[in-house]
C-alpha cells in the first residue's frame, strides 16, 4: 500500500530519507499516531496541516505528511499487520468503556525533558466490579491487558469484587488497613456523613496526608511501584473503588517518578470530576428517593465523587514535611532508587 513518499509492503514500513530507502520491520514500530499542526478559524485562517508519527523500538521519532484519510488507513494497516502497536494520543484520556466510567490511558503524557508515556500500557480505573463482556474484550485485546493492582481491602474486594478475567495476573495491594476505612466507600453512606459533617474538607485532607505519612500505606505504595518496574509485556491497571482518591495519588507518585511535571500531575488528578459527573448526579437522584438532599448529604455527595487541587497539594506538602523533599521520600520511603528510576523510564517512556 502507497501513501504519498512512503509504502507498506511485505510487513515493512518503506520511506527515503536523505537519498536513502529505508526498510523498517513493521513490527519493530512501538506507536503510530496522528499529529495536527496549525488551526482553522477565527478572523484569519491558519494553514493547518497533518501527520503520521512513528516511534520505534529503538526510540527513534519519524513524521511524515499526509491526509486523514492516508493516516487513519495507515494506521489501520500497520495495526494489523503488527496488532501489539501502540496508537493514537490519548494524553490521559479516558478509555470509552461501557461500565467503566473512571478508567484512563495514562499514554502520551509529556514528561518535561518531552518525551512521553507510551500508551496502552499504564492504566488508572474504579473498580472492575460487573465488567461487561465488550469492556473486557477490549482492555484484554486493544490494550493487552496483563496485570490488575486492586488497591482496596479486602472487605471491599468481598462486597464488590473485581471480574476476574483470564490471562490476567491480580496483586491484592491495599493502601489501608481494615481500620482505616474512611477514605474508602466501605462505610455506610449514613455512617459516613455523621462522621464527616462536621468538617468535610479537614476530614479528606486529614486522609490524603495519611497515604503519604502512615508507614503501612507508604510500603504499599512502594509494592506498587516495585510492580510496575519488573513488568514486561501489556498494559497494568491499578485501582481502588472510585479511581480517585488512593490511585490519584498513587498515579501522582507515579507520574513524578517518571517525571511528569506538576501541572500535568494535577490536570491528571483533577480530570477524576469530569469522569464521574455522570455518576455523581445519579447518585444524588438515587438519594432524592430516599431522604432530602440537603448541604450536609451534597457534602458527602462530593467527598465520593470530587477531587480538589487541596488534596493533592497536602500530598506533596506532607512528604516535604516528613523527608525534606520528593526525590528523598522516592529513594527512602518508595525505595526507588536512581537506577530504578531510570529503568522505570525507560520501560514506560518514549
Amino acid at each position: 500500500m502507497k501513501y504519498g513518499k512512503i509504502r507498506i509492503e511485505d510487513g515493512n514500513f518503506i520511506f527515503s530519507r536523505h537519498m536513502l530507502i529505508n526498510y523498517l520491520p513493521c513490527k519493530d514500530i512501538l506507536w503510530a499516531y496522528k499529529r495536527k499542526e496549525g488551526a482553522e478559524g477565527g478572523v484569519q485562517k491558519q494553514y493547518s496541516t497533518s501527520s503520521l508519527v512513528i516511534i520505534t523500538r529503538r526510540k527513534k521519532k519519524y513524521q511524515f505528511e499526509m491526509t486523514d484519510r492516508e493516516i487513519h488507513s495507515c494506521i489501520q494497516l500497520l495495526k494489523a499487520l503488527h496488532p501489539e502497536i501502540a496508537t493514537g494520543y490519548p494524553q490521559g484520556g479516558r478509555i470509552p468503556l461501557q461500565s467503566l466510567p473512571n478508567t484512563r490511558d495514562l499514554g502520551a503524557l509529556e514528561t518535561v525533558d518531552g518525551k512521553h508515556i507510551l500508551p496502552k500500557r499504564l492504566l488508572r480505573s474504579g473498580d472492575l466490579y460487573h465488567l461487561s463482556i465488550m469492556d473486557q474484550d477490549m482492555l484484554k485485546k486493544e490494550y493487552r491487558l496483563s496485570a490488575v493492582i486492586d488497591f482496596r481491602t479486602r472487605m471491599e474486594s468481598l462486597k464488590k469484587p473485581d471480574t476476574v478475567m483470564e490471562g490476567v495476573t491480580w496483586f491484592e495491594m491495599p493502601i489501608v488497613d481494615e481500620e482505616t476505612l474512611g477514605i474508602t466507600r466501605e462505610a455506610g453512606f449514613m455512617e459516613m456523613l455523621n462522621r464527616v459533617k462536621a468538617s468535610p474538607d479537614e476530614f479528606m485532607l486529614r486522609q490524603y496526608a495519611s497515604l503519604v505519612h502512615d508507614d503501612y500505606s507508604v510500603k504499599q505504595y512502594a509494592r506498587f511501584l516495585d510492580v510496575l518496574l519488573h513488568q514486561e509485556e501489556g498494559a497494568v491497571l491499578w485501582h481502588c473503588s472510585a479511581g480517585k482518591d488512593r490511585v490519584g495519588v498513587g498515579t501522582a507518585l507515579l507520574l513524578h517518578a517518571l517525571g511528569v511535571p506538576k501541572k500535568t500531575i494535577y490536570e491528571d488528578f483533577m480530570r477524576t470530576n469530569l469522569c464521574l459527573e455522570g455518576e455523581m448526579e445519579h447518585m444524588i437522584r438515587l438519594l432524592e428517593t430516599k431522604m432530602i438532599v440537603d448541604n450536609e448529604v451534597m457534602d458527602v455527595v462530593r467527598l465520593l465523587y470530587r477531587v480538589k487541587e487541596e488534596y493533592l497539594d497536602t500530598v506533596f506538602e506532607t512528604i516535604e514535611k516528613d523527608y525534606g523533599s520528593m526525590d528523598v521520600f522516592m529513594k527512602k520511603a518508595l525505595y526507588m532508587s536512581s537506577k530504578n528510576l531510570e529503568d522505570l523510564r525507560k520501560k514506560y517512556l518514549v
